[in-house]
């Protein structure tokens, strides 16, 4: 069946927009000039801007005409989303890259992990000391599933704050967000069943499908308004879909916050299709407004939802501790995470507990979250001035990553193994999706130290970008 005009004229123009002919921000033809140069009606022309504009390709601006979205990701072709497995090439890519990472030469904007400096090291070395020499034994004796009693008090209370009121006996402790996810996917689907996830997406998802031999449908994200909730129901309607993972405060890797009536769609349509929502929450206490938002979970009155979260982002990296409110898998999950792990160390268990009862860390979350802010002011600032046009940034409301779209020019992957000579480590687009997109893209931490050793890597980052696009 041939394409009604319009939607031929849409896509020349979306390729002209890909190949960089556009640049993002750019103004595009009027609607008369586009009518003359293709011999079209007007009336066929503002068709096909009305469909670019649904696809989040362009923007118009009252009286100024039509413009080149500048934070658009990857362009996805909804005839193209389907089912897809994990073939192990992210799994590949991600080793070579994380193995870069643990060079303490290399400036470190690839992983996301902060510095020590933005993290209570010294608050947490005393619980721990304190435990030690009054409670010794702790050392020594399991904490079996569901966790520590005493900490699952502590993270019902916090989750007051995100809208969530539960009990201790509704949540169980995990080896970090990581686990919980894992845990939740085993508790929903089986080898071979469909998720829905969001793309870009964290790769740690993608290598849990990976592991757990499940398919993926990709559903694409907007830098400003995250998933794209149209496509997740055409997807929906097309396939048997289990359940969907996605981030609704300050995805990963793109920063996104769902606003208010996305959330509630979202959730409806969880219900309407019968899939499980799995809500991954490690960025949402880092925030930047002084109320953190509220969590899916918090809306969740048909418990269709699966919350995940820890304080890796936040607290403790190295102590693993996440956990999970699995709502009608608890059970299923608790199993699944006992025959997997037995116990999670208490020491560490323990030591946080006394970290959120002292209230010590609502007042490190404010400082710390101020500092992650200034940060993304300078480097945003910094990219500006020294990276080539036509490159852009997203805009995060919280969190410390910033996803980099570069000309169409500049290959994320050529440009990395040219960094990594000069000691400079990032993540290309490439690991945050199953279907080899966001080859222009790069996801950069900016939970860093900010002095001139830093600024002179990001500036010369920039000069290695300008070189591949001259």
């Amino acid at each position: 069946m041939e394409l009604p005009l319009y939607e031929k004229i849409a896509n020349l123009i979306e390729q002209q927009i890909q190949e960089g002919i556009f640049l993002p921000g750019s103004k595009i033809p009027s609607v008369r000039k586009s009518s003359k140069q293709m011999e079209v009606s007007v009336a066929t022309v503002l068709q096909a801007y009305s469909l670019l504009e649904d696809r989040g390709a362009i923007k118009a601006r009252p009286q100024k005409g039509y413009f080149v979205q500048e934070h658009r990701l990857q362009p996805s072709d909804p005839a193209k989303i389907a089912p897809t497995q994990n073939d192990g090439t992210i799994h590949t890519l991600l080793r070579r890259l994380l193995h870069a990472s643990q060079n303490n030469d290399i400036i470190q904007f690839g992983a996301a992990i902060p510095k020590s400096q933005f993290l209570p090291i010294r608050q947490l070395q005393r619980s721990v000391g304190r435990l030690m020499r009054l409670e010794p034994e702790i050392c020594a004796a399991y904490e079996f599933t569901p966790g520590s009693l005493s900490l699952r008090r502590q993270i019902a209370i916090r989750m007051l704050d995100n809208g969530c009121q539960l009990q201790p006996d509704d949540i169980t402790i995990t080896l970090g967000c990581q686990n919980a996810l894992m845990l939740s996917l085993q508790a929903v689907a089986k080898a071979g069943d469909t998720i829905a996830i969001e793309s870009p997406a964290y790769h740690g998802v993608l290598q849990v499908i990976e592991v757990l031999n499940l398919k993926a449908v990709e559903i694409p994200c907007c830098t400003e308004t995250g998933i794209n909730l149209d496509l997740l129901e055409e997807a929906a309607e097309e396939w048997d879909i289990k359940a969907c993972i996605v981030t609704p405060n300050n995805q990963n890797p793109i920063g996104a916050t769902l606003n208010y009536q996305a959330r509630k769609r979202l959730i409806k349509q969880s219900v309407t299709f019968g899939f499980t929502l799995i809500e991954d929450d490690v960025y949402g206490e880092l925030s930047y407004k002084d109320k953190r938002e509220r969590s899916l979970k918090a809306d969740d009155t048909h418990n269709t939802v699966i919350y995940c979260s820890s304080f890796s982002k936040s607290i403790a990296p190295g102590f693993r501790i996440g956990w999970v409110v699995g709502g009608p898998f608890q059970a299923k999950i608790e199993h699944y995470a006992y025959v997997q792990s037995l116990a999670i160390p208490t020491l560490t268990q323990t030591a946080i507990a006394n970290f959120l009862e002292n209230g010590a860390y609502d007042r490190h979350l404010r400082k710390t979250r101020q500092t992650y802010q200034d940060n993304l002011a300078r480097c945003q600032a910094l990219i500006a001035e020294h990276f080539p046009l036509g490159t852009t940034t997203s805009q995060p409301k919280g969190g410390f990553l910033l996803w980099v779209t570069l000309p169409g020019t500049v290959n994320a992957m050529t440009l990395h193994a040219q960094a990594l000579e000069k000691n400079i480590g990032f993540l290309p687009g490439l690991a945050f999706s199953l279907t080899a997109q966001f080859n222009h893209h790069f996801r950069l931490n900016y939970a860093l130290i900010w002095d001139n050793k830093t600024d002179a890597a990001l500036k010369e980052l920039g000069k290695l970008c300008q070189q591949l696009v001259s």
